[in-house]
This record gives C-alpha cells, structure tokens and sequence, in this order.
C-alpha cells in the first residue's frame, strides 16, 4: 500500500514539474525569424543583368561606329598629303564631310589648304588639289630674328607683312605679304654674316609665300638682316590669298 502510495506522489511531482517547465516556456516570446531580403537580392540580379545589357549596347555601337580619316602628325599650309601623315579612327557620329578611311588613297598627294594639328579629322573643305607653288608664286627662307618678329611666333598658315629695316639713308618699307608655310623648331641657327649680327644670335627660319615680283627684296633683306616681321592674321586659308 505504501509503495503505491510513493508511486502516485512520485508521478504527482513529475506531473508538476513538467507544468511548470511547460509553463515557464509558453511564457517566453517567440524568437523573431530572421527576415530575408528579397529586394536586396533582385537588386543585385537587376544589376548582373543591367551591366550585361550595358556591355551589349557598347559592343554593338562600336560596331556601329564609323572609320574615317585623322591626321597622324602636324600637317602646314601648302604641305602635300602623304600616307604616313593618315591615320583612322572610328567615330560614331554620321557627318558628311568626314572622309572614310576607305578612300584613304585618294587624299594622298592633294595639298593641305589649312594648317591642321595632330589627331584632327580630316574632311574634304582642308584639303585643295593645287599646290602653294603656282606661276605667280614662291617659296623664299626667312630669318626670324627675336625681337623682329611676334613675341609669341609665328606659325603654318599665318597672314604676315614683311618690313626692309631701314638703314642709313634708306628708309624702312613694307616689301611683301606673304603666307607662312613652314616654321623651324630649332632657334639656335646662326643669322647671315651679312648686315648687323646684334640681334641674329638666336634666330628662326621660316618659308614663306611670297609673289614672284616680290622674291628679290625679300631674299636681299633678310640676306643682309634687315627684315622684320609683322602678324595680319592667323590661321588664313591658301583661297584667302
């Protein structure tokens, strides 16, 4: 009788432990699920996907994208187009006056009708068929001695005045106009041993075209240096003359 007596009160107390511990849980609140984030991983799929597209778009405008004609070097007034001053570069825009790279050879040997730097475009209003050296023309060496010229030089394509310094009884005069072609880069040539040497220490050259009436005064002066040199205008096109 009392073993079962022990067994009921054992169960009993098992029963009431178990309440509580049951208890003791449902009084606690549910943990939080972590929350996933979905627009977090769309945003990066739309990404994935945009850069894709993007990368698409750029491999087929280059495709699209046009070869035409650049210059590879410095190119002056008057000079005769050769292959090594052609380059191609593409570009995306449709212009006209753009010539294609496809017609390459017919641009070499037509002369530069304006001054053009390195890395332009080239299109057919630069360029002329008729080269600077005509009937009535020639190309004549100058000293560009400092302090006769501008302080900022001179360059290819330049509207000049050339000046006979006067000396002595024979005044200073405007001799010629001319077309700068061609300017030296080295400004350590001697000037002539004729004339005054003060100043013809540190000179430049340059070409010019000059009317062939006109080659006489403008070679005796800057033989004897006794020339000058006066800017009319910049960057002038050989049809301006």
């Amino acid at each position: 009788m009392s073993s079962t007596v022990g067994t009921e009160s054992a169960d009993r107390q098992r029963q009431r432990e178990q309440r509580k511990a049951t208890g003791s849980q449902g009084s606690r609140l549910p943990a939080t699920p972590r929350r996933r984030r979905p627009a977090l991983a769309a945003l990066a799929a739309l990404l994935v996907v945009g850069g894709a597209l993007v990368a698409g778009v750029l491999a087929v405008r280059m495709d699209e994208r046009q070869a035409v004609i650049q210059v590879s070097r410095d190119v002056g007034v008057g000079q005769k187009i050769t292959s090594a001053d052609l380059t191609e570069a593409r570009v995306a825009a449709d212009v006209p006056s753009l010539i294609p790279a496809s017609r390459a050879n017919e641009v070499v040997g037509l002369f530069a009708k304006v001054a053009m730097g390195k890395g332009q475009l080239l299109d057919m209003s630069m360029l002329t068929k008729q080269g600077p050296l005509q009937s009535d023309k020639a190309a004549v060496g100058i000293l560009l001695t400092a302090g006769r010229t501008p302080a900022d030089g001179l360059a290819s394509g330049d509207l000049v005045e050339l000046v006979r310094i006067g000396q002595g009884s024979v005044q200073s005069a405007v001799i010629a106009q001319a077309t700068v072609l061609a300017v030296s880069n080295k400004a350590d040539q001697k000037g002539s041993a004729l004339g005054d040497q003060s100043s013809a220490g540190t000179a430049q050259t340059a070409t010019v075209l000059v009317d062939r009436a006109d080659v006489q005064a403008v070679a005796d002066a800057s033989g004897n240096n006794r020339i000058a040199v006066a800017l009319l205008q910049r960057g002038t096109s050989l049809e301006d003359k």
